[in-house]
Parts: structure tokens; sequence; C-alpha cells
């Protein structure tokens, strides 16, 4: 059994018809899909659903730019749960480089990172102010990749920008290092250390998916 005292939400809410990425539902009746029978005016219904896998609070995995790299279906799930920190570089201006040495100080204020951690990276540039957001740089990704971290998941961007060879998520995923992209509510986290769990749907020959990511706390 689970074991918390609380529970902190770390993912967006997706609203149909509002997101400037595709979500359209169509809701129909059970009947449609299932050999069911549906009373005159009885809610049992059903959607069909056209997504960008690319939207809100998602998780990006090693297919999203390797042909033969492992896919939604084939990540491991020890991958995917685990103790993890949040590294707080909101004192970082506006669109700067994050160096190693700034991500050795936040990793210092939490106890330090230790190898099988997943990371959250905050920098208080989630939604409308994620194109301002602070991105890290090369010497900051290869500190981050020899702690041994098994995931990595930004409030704001995590590229370089203007990056057209996508260096740094090379950098994760060409270690199966998975990327979770627009995570929110990193400022209600307490703990220095608490367990996160973000799970996708297992779909074969899937890059990407929205996910609900959630941190629980001793």
């Amino acid at each position: 059994m689970l074991r918390y005292s609380r529970l902190v939400d770390l993912s967006q809410v997706l609203h149909p018809g509002k997101e400037a990425r595709r979500l359209k539902i169509e809701m129909i009746g059970a009947d449609t899909v299932a050999d069911v029978a549906r009373l005159p005016g009885q809610w049992y219904i059903m959607h069909n659903v056209s997504i960008v896998t690319h939207i809100g609070t998602h998780i990006e995995v090693p297919y999203h730019i390797l042909q033969k790299g492992n896919d939604l279906a084939q990540v491991p799930l020890e991958s995917l749960m685990g103790e993890a920190v949040v590294l707080d570089l909101t004192a970082a201006p506006p669109r700067s480089e994050i160096g190693a040495g700034q991500l050795r100080e936040a990793t210092a204020k939490v106890g330090g990172i230790r190898r099988g951690d997943i990371v959250f990276v905050g920098s208080d540039y989630e939604g409308e102010r994620q194109s301002q957001s602070p991105y890290l740089g090369t010497d900051a990704v290869d500190w981050l990749v020899a702690q041994g971290i098994k995931m990595i998941g930004f409030d704001g961007g995590m590229e370089v920008p203007g990056s057209e060879h996508h260096v740094n998520h090379h950098a994760f995923l060409d270690r199966d290092i998975c990327i979770i992209e627009n995570v929110v509510n990193l400022r209600e986290v307490r703990a220095a250390r608490f367990t996160a769990i973000a799970l996708p749907i297992a779909v074969e020959k899937l890059e990407s998916f929205p996910l609900r990511v959630i941190a629980l706390e001793d």
C-alpha cells in the first residue's frame, strides 16, 4: 500500500476546443460501440477523441527522436515512478542558460540527487510564460545525466532555443531518460524528497501522450 500524507497534482487540466493544439472530443452512445442495451434517455456514453500527443502535461519517450527507441508500451514501469526532487531555479533570469553550477546549488538545498531519482526543474515559467523560461545548458544536462537520474520534468522550456538538432532531447532520450513537459504546481511541493508517479497509456508505436503526474509526500 502506498503511504502518503499529502498529494500534489503536477498536471495541467486540458479543455477541449480551447487548447492551442488539437484536442477534440465527440460524445457517442455506448450502444454504438458495444453490443449493449441503452434505454431511451439513459446516460451511458463513450467518446471519440482526436488529439495531438504533445499537449498539456505530457511524457516524451525515446521513440520521439529515435526510430528504434522505446515507445510508450516499451518503457519499463520502474522508469516512470520513484523517489523525486524539485530543483528550484526560479531565480534564473528569463531566457537565460542554466549552468551546472546553478543545478548543484539547487541540488544541495534538497539534500542531493541519488542515482535512480526523478528530477523536476522548476523555473516558475509554466503556461503562457513558458516562451520566456530559462533553459538547461549543455554542462547542466551532462551533469544531470552523470547523476544517474531516470526521468526529468520541466515546468518551463527545456530545449536550447533555436536548436534544430534538439540537443537536450537527445541528451536525455538517447539514454532512455524520459522527459515530462509542461509540469505545473511545483511550488506546491513541500517535501525535499517525495514519490512521483507518471504513468502514460501503453500504446505501441506512440512517442508521447498527456498524463497525470502526481507527487506523494510523506
